[in-house]
């Protein structure tokens, strides 16, 4: 099993978005020394859920500041992005980064109707947008040269400068939509599977995508909320507040912070979340890869409502105490 860290960029009213930047970038410096594979930057606009417009850029940053860790995109909404600008930005950062560049791409959220308005791109053209971006991509990774006749782009022998240290199947993750598991296993990229969702339905995403690779290698990794303290107690006061926050986003619950019940429990099985302590932690992660076939885990240890000094601890104590047990 590897471990990565995802970071959604959500902040409550109040929180100053500049400070947001260096702790997220502290947090990065930390896990790229503790041995983490990845940092995974989720891609958002104009809405104060998350301060992201361009993962990109900020993994630029990230990479000259880390040394080993994988920079991902979690994910690059694609329809928002003219296709031969995203390939030669991509190309570009993963010769700065000597091929760390992971680049996770998607159509964008249907519950995120403001962002296709205000680029003017029609909301129920995304996936098919996002298919066809994510041929041009391959063809610019894989050969430099782009020759693509579709629906919204079409383009004539278009040579692609600087060309990524990677290919194609190294670079492009795919984030787990209706179309995509079977895109992903044709084109032998990895896959990767969000946080919100029953089991059931990640669990029939897999078999799909493992159905189509055949024997081709592939690699999944599953975004999950995983936060570690001393005892149980201290976890779960230091995330009371996002889980509250979550629980009415993802859920539609009114939770009332008690978490001696059973309808806290139930809520983290619906949030995909593991909160406690290191053993408790390392009990769930297992129990969750017999459920379904994964290689990673990308932990989500920051969020809205999270204090930056509880999160670090976090994180150094899953790089002492769980990476030694579970990494591959």
């Amino acid at each position: 099993m590897r471990f990565s860290l995802f970071y959604n960029f959500d902040i409550l009213p109040g929180k100053s978005v500049p400070e947001l930047y260096r702790e997220i970038e502290a947090q990065a410096v930390a896990a790229d020394a503790l041995g983490f594979d990845a940092i995974w930057l989720a891609e958002h606009h104009f809405d104060l859920y998350g301060r992201m417009p361009d993962p990109l850029l900020y993994l630029a940053r990230i990479s000259a500041i880390t040394r080993q860790i994988g920079l991902g995109t979690a994910i690059i909404e694609a329809p928002h992005y003219n296709p031969l600008r995203l390939a030669e930005d991509a190309g570009l950062l993963d010769i700065l980064s000597n091929g760390r560049l992971r680049l996770g791409v998607g159509s964008g959220g249907a519950n995120k109707p403001v962002e296709f308005a205000h680029f003017r791109i029609p909301i129920e053209q995304k996936s098919a947008r996002t298919l066809e971006v994510i041929e041009i991509l391959r063809q610019a990774f894989d050969t430099g040269r782009i020759d693509f006749e579709g629906e919204y782009y079409q383009y004539k022998g278009v040579e692609i400068q600087p060309r990524p240290v990677q290919n194609a199947r190294q670079l492009l993750w795919l984030a787990a939509g209706n179309g995509t598991p079977e895109v992903a296993g044709e084109l032998g990229c990895h896959l990767l599977v969000p946080r919100v969702g029953p089991v059931s339905r990640h669990q029939q995403i897999i078999r799909r995508y493992q159905e189509t690779l055949g024997r081709k290698s592939g690699f999944v990794s599953v975004l999950r909320f995983v936060y570690a303290a001393e005892t149980e107690r201290e976890a779960q006061e230091q995330t009371r507040r996002t889980i509250t926050r979550y629980a009415k986003y993802d859920c539609g619950i009114d939770w009332n912070g008690h978490t001696d019940t059973q309808e806290y429990l139930d809520l983290l099985n619906r949030l995909h979340a593991v909160i406690g302590t290191p053993d408790q932690i390392i009990g769930r992660l297992q129990q969750w890869q017999q459920e379904m076939p994964f290689e990673e885990v990308m932990c989500q240890l920051y969020a809205a409502g999270m204090q930056h000094e509880d999160s670090l601890r976090s994180l150094r104590l899953l790089g002492s105490e769980v990476l030694p047990r579970l990494q591959a």
